[in-house]
């Protein structure tokens, strides 16, 4: 949807500290499938629509 050159760095911020990369709504089924406990899910936006930073979803 964006071009790659701007979100890789916003995706680098988060992996860097642990998050997984999940980039399809299968991956998203899996990963909370497979969690156990409490599970945080950011969407991060590039077009201001978290008005400059990642919320929890």
């Amino acid at each position: 949807m964006y071009p790659p050159q701007l979100t890789i760095p916003m995706t680098k911020d988060l992996t860097d500290f642990g998050f997984t990369n999940l980039e399809s709504a299968a991956d998203v089924t899996n990963a909370l499938e497979s969690a156990k406990g409490t599970a945080l899910v950011v969407v991060n936006s590039v077009c201001g629509c978290a008005a400059a930073n990642a919320r929890p979803g």
